[in-house]
């Protein structure tokens, strides 16, 4: 790791990467939703330069290194969460983007930003600055929770400030001199579980608890119900109409 800069020890449930391992359903279905959308928009064979940024634990990257031929950075301002990315191809930094350092302007042909959006109140300077760190012409992946309505009280403990749709996303970057490419929901088959977890799922102070109970399937039988149910779905439709996730591509 790589300490580019001076940052504050973060507060993110460190619990949430505890749980968020490759065996888990909803990890495991992320990246199979992002391997379906991306193609669409970018070559996944070539060795183009990739930044994770937001990459907690490493997890997608280790995801992605048997996948595709890409070499994925990773940069983070969690050091406790970097220090589990061991073992990847790429480099990984203790870097505050906002900082906009010259090695990096225009660096990148791929920036994966996955379950980031939402934690960020101020999102026009945030995406202003990614783009910093984007070639002319490279694309940004972006995945969000989706459907604001369904906001709950593990949203807030997680430090969601919303959930998206398609024409909020696209609000995202009115103005930027970027083209939204596309969209795509996914997670149909969840919607069920995320009316029950706002319902059912209540914050009484103890975070630990509540991301336990927000993100840990019971046993391991649920949690292969829930791939399973995902994974048909991925065959089933090809863009659904709306689901627990969103998933969207923009262009520099």
């Amino acid at each position: 790791m790589e300490i580019l800069s001076n940052v504050s020890p973060d507060d993110f449930p460190f619990d949430w990467y505890a749980i968020a391992n490759e065996k888990h359903f909803w990890f495991k279905s992320r990246i199979d939703a992002f391997l379906k959308f991306a193609p669409r928009y970018l070559p996944m064979d070539q060795n183009l330069k990739v930044m994770e940024i937001g990459c907690g634990n490493g997890l997608v990257r280790k995801q992605l290194e048997n996948k595709v031929g890409w070499t994925v950075d990773g940069c983070d301002i969690n050091e406790a969460a970097l220090k589990l990315n061991t073992g990847l191809k790429g480099d990984t930094f203790l870097y505050n983007i906002h900082e906009k350092h010259a090695r990096f302007e225009n660096a990148y042909d791929a920036i994966i930003l996955f379950d980031v959006l939402e934690h960020i109140p101020d999102t026009k300077e945030f995406l202003e600055s990614i783009f910093y760190h984007l070639k002319p012409g490279g694309v940004l992946f972006i995945n969000v929770p989706a459907l604001n309505h369904y906001k709950s009280d593990y949203d807030e403990a997680v430090g969601h400030v919303r959930r998206y749709d398609k024409k909020m996303m696209d609000a995202e970057f009115s103005g930027l001199p970027v083209k939204v490419l596309g969209h795509r929901y996914w997670a149909l088959a969840l919607l069920p579980a995320l009316i029950a977890r706002k319902n059912l799922v209540h914050n009484t102070g103890d975070i630990k608890t509540l991301v336990e109970k927000g993100l840990q399937p019971p046993n391991a039988f649920i949690n292969s119900l829930f791939y399973g149910l995902l994974k048909a779905e991925k065959f089933l439709f090809s863009n659904p109409p709306t689901g627990a996730s969103l998933m969207s591509a923009i262009r520099k």
